[in-house]
């Protein structure tokens, strides 16, 4: 494609254009035109196709998130009902959601602010997992490795065990490297029915990449991201395999003032006279994201007064405004504590001090008056 050229078309052509061409390819973003840092083809996925009434469509997997009036929701748990989105186009109110049946699907990342991007018009989300799994490569100095488990299938009888083989001395002949399987109870998830299902291939690959993590002696550092915890064996995940399990909390009240200190000055507003200490006591249980949708809506009003600078309870009337996720699901945030608790490893800080507002709860509670 030559450059500065517009093109329209689907997203399997541009993911076989850039497979071939090699090239560095942009997608229109919120924040303008970002480049895209990786386009991965993901196998038999579930998905749902989101009709708006302006005439957009979106066909993703349900897991695909979206941008509404309420934050982030996954295609599945989208309700006509009452949910808009945000579109190119403005909010519109969702006026088909179908199943469309079990799909090849695509997922880009892209280092926009808000990492976010256009799909079909409609304002989608790339998750962070894949960042976490960069900063421990960058920190390291030490080059990241991308494994695919749904390459590693061939439809010849014996290519899968090789292909799993290569996989493994590949990543051992550029150690010290980091093995990176993404989303990795999917590529597992048919362990248990292998042996009725497809000749007991999954098994076996499975089984290879069990006897390598247990017994190498490399350095190849394995890290694995996940959604569901509870689709992964428990084989997989015992000591001498992967040797720490990791769960993030919604941010505590310390993390919460980085994180707006940074989302701040990310666009260049001067939060000296901020009471950033006040919104991320009256943010209790919001997540990053969440904090982020309040900034920005906090600037659409300052936008819309005048072009004032925001101040402080533009961003606490912003928080008022939306229910968290944690208020929408709480008792699934409750479930996944609990497993936590016993088996992973809090990778938040520890809240040293907490100031007592009236042991408020959420921004609802706090009154700020001028």
């Amino acid at each position: 494609m030559e450059v500065d050229e517009v093109k329209e078309m689907t997203i399997s052509d541009f993911f076989n254009m850039s497979k071939e061409d090699g090239g560095e390819y942009q997608i229109d973003t919120p924040d303008g035109w970002q480049n895209i840092n990786f386009l991965v083809k993901k196998k038999n996925k579930e998905c749902y196709k989101l009709t708006m009434d302006m005439g957009f469509e979106l066909e993703c997997s349900i897991t695909h998130a979206v941008l509404t009036m309420d934050g982030w929701k996954k295609s599945q748990d989208i309700d006509m009902q009452r949910d808009t989105v945000f579109t190119r186009n403005g909010l519109q109110k969702v006026v088909g959601k179908k199943y469309t049946g079990i799909k090849d699907t695509f997922d880009l990342q892209v280092n926009s602010i808000s990492h976010s991007y256009f799909s079909n018009n409609v304002v989608s989300h790339n998750c962070g997992k894949s960042l976490v799994c960069k900063a421990i490569s960058s920190a390291w100095q030490m080059p990241l490795l991308r494994l695919d488990f749904g390459k590693l299938f061939g439809h010849l009888v014996g290519d899968s065990e090789r292909n799993a083989r290569e996989a493994i001395k590949q990543a051992e002949a550029i150690a010290p490297s980091i093995l990176w399987i993404d989303e990795i109870e999917k590529a597992i998830s048919g362990v248990q029915s292998s042996g009725q299902t497809d000749g007991g291939i999954t098994s076996r690959v499975l089984s290879t990449f069990l006897t390598w993590m247990q017994e190498k002696t490399t350095p190849v550092f394995v890290v694995a991201t996940a959604n569901d915890h509870q689709a992964i064996p428990p084989e997989f995940l015992r000591a001498g395999r992967f040797d720490e399990i990791f769960f993030v909390d919604l941010p505590n009240v310390e993390e919460r003032e980085e994180i707006l200190q940074v989302l701040l000055r990310q666009r260049n507003i001067d939060f000296s006279t901020i009471n950033i200490p006040l919104i991320a006591q009256s943010s209790n249980n919001y997540s990053g994201a969440e904090l982020e949708k309040a900034i920005d809506n906090a600037m659409l009003v300052g936008f819309s007064d005048g072009l004032r600078p925001i101040i402080t309870n533009d961003v606490v009337n912003a928080l008022r405004e939306f229910k968290s996720l944690f208020d929408m699901r709480k008792g699934e945030f409750v479930d996944l504590r609990d497993w936590a608790d016993g088996t992973c490893r809090k990778a938040n800080q520890e809240a040293i001090t907490v100031t007592n507002l009236g042991q408020m709860s959420s921004a609802r509670d706090l009154d700020l008056r001028e």
